[in-house]
């Protein structure tokens, strides 16, 4: 039976997009694969519906990494629809081999989100391999190797109550300029904090937050990940008893417009963190009112 493959990349240039259809060409010839490409789509197909459709019946998910696929999915610009599915999926079972990344140029760290930078993946960069390394990805594919049963985290949350393992808190404010390492009194931005504090006696590794809304965002999809946060942090996150962490990201103008449609959804409408240790524990945090957070926008010069 075909694999459906699902292709998400950037489109860096002309030249980058001719690769990558090439690329989709040759693996279609290497296996009995559906490739999913947006440069084969009908004109009039809605975008949108292809990448989510697509991400959710896609046996493997390949992601062409370049330092400009990095850029664009951490600052709401093109990819950064698909890269909000994907880590949210990431996030939601860590043990997937759904995701193949294919570095095409930079590094892993240059060239893809947190999520993907230390997931097994193939290097493109240099055309000399690009036949022999063809073969492998298609071999990879078609004879998935499944992982050990010793690595695989509990499939299922454990029982024991979210008080007990962390704290997580949602909360928002406005983001001064600074001159000469004082505030100037200009606002420059909204940024949301989430803070997570360890309160199981016990180490835990906690991963990267999703971001719930009380609306649906498109179709059925109510979840996202943000990844311009202000101070990088390396995920998933360490943390002792009693130790906390704080994850600060500034808004973009694209957030605000999904916010602001939102709220024309329903005036109501809220949004809370919920964050994942790597046992698969889920800690949720307290819901905050997505109109608190538009309303301080209008205050940003």
């Amino acid at each position: 039976m075909a694999k459906t493959l699902f292709i998400s990349y950037s489109h860096d240039s002309e030249e980058h997009k001719a690769w990558v259809k090439k690329f989709a060409d040759d693996l279609e010839e290497l296996g009995d694969f559906q490739i999913l490409l947006d440069q084969n789509l009908p004109k009039g197909f809605p975008l949108t519906r292809f990448m989510e459709k697509g991400l959710a019946n896609a046996d493997k998910v390949l992601i062409i990494g370049t330092p400009q696929y990095k850029q664009k999915s951490e600052t709401g610009k093109g990819v950064a629809f698909e890269g909000s599915i994907i880590s949210t999926e990431l996030m939601q079972d860590i043990d997937s081999l759904k995701y193949y990344p294919i570095l095409r140029s930079g590094t892993f760290e240059t060239s893809f989100p947190i999520v993907l930078q230390k997931r097994g993946g193939d290097d493109l960069s240099n055309d000399i391999d690009y036949s022999k390394k063809m073969q492998i990805i298609a071999e990879s594919i078609t004879n998935e190797k499944p992982i050990p049963s010793a690595l695989m985290t509990c499939s299922n949350t454990r029982a024991i109550s979210q008080e007990l393992i962390a704290e997580v808190y949602f909360s928002q404010d406005l983001m001064l300029e600074t001159l000469w390492g004082k505030p100037s009194g200009k606002i420059i931005g909204v940024v949301i904090h989430v803070q997570v504090t360890n309160l199981s006696k016990e180490i835990r590794y906690f991963n990267q937050p999703t971001f719930k809304v009380s609306v649906p965002i498109d179709g059925e999809a109510d979840a996202f990940v943000m990844f311009n946060s202000i101070a990088p942090i390396d995920f998933p996150v360490k943390l002792e008893y009693g130790q906390q962490y704080d994850v600060a990201y500034k808004l973009v103008p694209g957030n605000m417009e999904m916010f602001s449609s939102l709220l024309n959804k329903d005036s109501s409408a809220t949004i809370k963190a919920i964050v994942k240790t790597t046992l698969n524990e889920r800690i949720e945090s307290n819901s905050y009112k997505i109109a608190e957070i538009v309303k301080n926008s209008k205050y940003v010069d």
